[in-house]
């Protein structure tokens, strides 16, 4: 599903004819409904979003970082790496990471499944209409039933 797709239902979805959510204002609903379900599936452990990169003492952490994948000879203070081990300079680190952000309409949602950038996009839809007051305590109830579910389901 294309980015741009996605803000033509989330405009459909809420009403919205005369455009009151700019593209910019949809693409932080979607950016913040993508954490929200990503936060989900790494509870679950989704192998998908599992990153790898290379720690070296004083390096930053990963500015995606969820948590890491087993156990590594690191302890992470303040954002900053610092290796447990003296005997060991570098350490391969595999990581939960959440997807990039959404910057442009011309890209692609940041999952393959089309059930969950449905759940992205129906969540995107919750947040634009609870921020102009509206009644969606029978839609967030859908909607938790669904990414539990989604979470169930990857784990």
């Amino acid at each position: 599903m294309k980015v741009e797709d996605a803000i033509t239902r989330i405009r459909q979805e809420t009403h919205d004819i005369s455009k009151e959510y700019s593209d910019e204002r949809c693409l932080q609903f979607l950016n913040t409904a993508t954490q929200q379900v990503a936060s989900l599936l790494i509870g679950a452990k989704w192998p998908v979003l599992v990153e790898e990169t290379t720690m070296r003492e004083g390096d930053s952490i990963p500015k995606n970082y969820m948590s890491a994948c087993g156990t590594y000879p690191l302890a992470m203070t303040a954002g900053t790496v610092h290796i447990t081990d003296p005997s060991v300079s570098a350490v391969k680190f595999r990581y939960f990471a959440t997807p990039a952000v959404i910057e442009s309409t011309t890209k692609d949602m940041p999952f393959n499944h089309d059930a969950i950038n449905d759940i992205i996009v129906k969540s995107a839809v919750l947040l634009a209409l609870n921020e102009n007051e509206y009644d969606i305590s029978q839609d967030t109830n859908i909607v938790n039933a669904l990414q539990q579910a989604i979470s169930a389901g990857m784990s």
